[in-house]
């Protein structure tokens, strides 16, 4: 066992046999039945439902016994993101956790910190003969990270409590008692693909950070997705390029670390009343072209970026025709590129074209880059009552092609008489988030209007509400009280840009008193995603402490 050594043991011992389930949004029905057989083995209360949620209960222990019940929740399904050369099968394999008694993470990939942390606590707590605690119902819900589904559709007749400790926040010392609302926003540009003639290139943005888009779009981090619109926009201005195949990011409210588009080559702008490369143009002079915008992209985003995302790189491949191997290039010397000179020294390899089918054509790829750069990206307001707390945002999470075979493809729009289905599209996934409701719809009706502006459809969906603060409140107190005894200093109390489940609870829960806490983590929802040990023993105590005092 990897953290075997790691204390508190008994958190640690459940949070890695949570990293041995592929847990990631949609792929939940082994870590549920999971949790149902935990409680089944030990005789407690469960209750599974058709969204795999899963409730289960636990008596008080001795002289808490008739103490009013205490919920403690947080949620199954975790962002799974990988590198790009990770061999793992995230839906079918355990993460390769690692440790070096300071931090806890997985190798190549996400660690699910956010949220199998809370899970190893409560099951930790239900596993316990010995930690005393009021009567405890545990929540844990489904697909919080793809909308928070599974909160959305439980039912709560068997809840009694009236206090909750949601186990979703990832800064300890801090107890957060507001967050803001969201909405998933899909919108879908049409495309069609022809048969054209050129040469295959593939062009990837890649070395961001990344991270949870609730809290660390106000960091200004760069977007792979964003930085690939602007990037088809130069390009598009100079060269005619078709779109083969297009990925980029891996969930709507993950900052996207990495955008890849496979790129038929077959001209210059000047030429786009043809599809034929023509024979005065090189293809070494197309490709020191593409890869000299390339470079242009590049630095400006790191000017534009600085420090605050140093690792950005833009790489351009070649793809050999033979063997369809890319072999990289290497941008950085490509300003002084002579872009109007034909270099014979290139093979027959490189100088040979190609039909290729399904290729989308030029025009839609300028309609498409055009319609990301128009579209509002990152921090759109700040609150004007708590200092530093972003109002309203948005990240768009994920940018490919969708097909009616894979999934869905349909909304509203003018373009399709306020709906419509498309065969193929290409897909823009956004999270959008607001504390101030107005705020919130405005946003998404201005993504409404460009997207229609673009013959696109859309959907909203996912929308939750937004947890407001609570004047009065007896666990906050509680909890801020325990906290000074422990450290001998106040907890921070704060409202958060990100979604928390418990808005969601508070309208299901009549007279719900909730706060959410947790230990430190570092870059959730990517693959630099860090947990503390040292903090999470801390946040252990402290809630033991808690559970304690109430």
């Amino acid at each position: 066992m990897a953290f075997e050594k790691l204390q508190p043991t008994e958190v640690f011992k459940w949070f890695e046999e949570i990293c041995r389930i592929p847990h990631g949004s949609g792929n939940l029905k082994k870590i549920s039945s999971f949790l149902v057989k935990f409680a089944k083995d030990r005789d407690l209360y469960v209750r599974q439902d058709n969204d795999l949620n899963v409730i289960i209960k636990k008596p008080g222990t001795k002289g808490y016994e008739k103490h009013a019940p205490v919920i403690l929740q947080g949620h199954m399904d975790m962002v799974a993101v990988k590198e790009k050369d990770a061999k793992i099968n995230m839906e079918k394999d355990g993460l390769d956790v690692k440790t070096d008694g300071e931090f806890v993470w997985a190798d190549k990939t996400s660690l699910g910190g956010d949220d199998g942390i809370a899970v190893a606590y409560c099951l930790a707590l239900l596993d316990s003969k010995k930690i005393p605690h009021p009567p405890l119902e545990v929540i844990i819900t489904t697909n919080e990270e793809v909308g928070m589904d599974g909160a959305m559709a439980l039912k709560c007749d068997d809840i009694e409590g009236k206090r909750m400790i949601n186990i979703d926040n990832e800064e300890e010392g801090v107890m957060i008692v507001s967050c803001a609302g969201g909405a998933r926003f899909h919108g879908y540009l049409p495309l069609t693909r022809e048969n054209k003639s050129g040469i295959k290139v593939k062009i990837r943005v890649k070395g961001l950070q990344g991270g949870h888009s609730g809290e660390m779009i106000g960091k200004g981090r760069g977007n792979a997705n964003v930085i690939m619109g602007r990037l088809l926009l130069e390009i598009t201005d100079a060269l005619e390029v078709g779109i083969i195949s297009l990925n980029g990011g891996v969930a709507d409210n993950a900052i996207a670390t990495d955008c890849e588009a496979e790129l038929l080559l077959m001209g210059l702008a000047s030429q786009m009343h043809g599809n034929i490369v023509g024979p005065d143009v090189s293809f070494f002079s197309l490709f020191g072209k593409l890869s000299s915008i390339a470079y242009k992209v590049e630095s400006d985003f790191k000017a534009e970026l600085g420090s605050r995302d140093p690792g950005l790189s833009i790489v351009v491949e070649e793809v050999h025709e033979k063997t369809l191997e890319p072999e990289k290039t290497d941008i950085s010397n490509m300003a002084s590129v002579n872009l109007d000179s034909s270099v014979d020294t290139f093979t027959e390899t490189h100088e040979k074209r190609e039909v290729v089918s399904g290729v989308i054509p030029c025009a839609e790829v300028i309609e498409l880059a055009r319609c990301i750069c128009a579209m509002p990206y990152g921090v759109q307001s700040m609150s004007s009552s708590i200092e530093g707390l972003v109002e309203t945002s948005l990240n768009l999470g994920i940018l490919k092609i969708v097909s009616s075979q894979t999934g869905a493809v349909e909304g509203k729009g003018a373009a399709s008489q306020s709906a419509g289905t498309m065969d193929e599209a290409f897909l823009l996934d956004y999270s959008v988030r607001s504390s101030v409701a107005p705020a919130k719809e405005a946003l998404l009706r201005k993504m409404e209007i460009i997207i229609e502006g673009f013959n696109g459809i859309f959907e909203v969906t996912g929308e939750y509400p937004g947890w407001a603060y609570a004047e009065k409140s007896e666990l906050r107190d509680t909890m801020a009280k325990v906290y000074k005894e422990l450290y001998k200093k106040d907890i921070r109390i704060e409202a958060i840009h990100a979604g928390l489940e418990c808005g969601l609870f508070s309208e299901k829960i009549d007279g719900l008193d909730c706060v959410s806490i947790g230990p430190d983590m570092q870059d959730i929802h990517s693959t630099g995603e860090k947990l503390s040990v040292a903090s999470t023993k801390r946040t252990w105590e402290y809630l033991c402490e808690v559970l304690k005092a109430l």
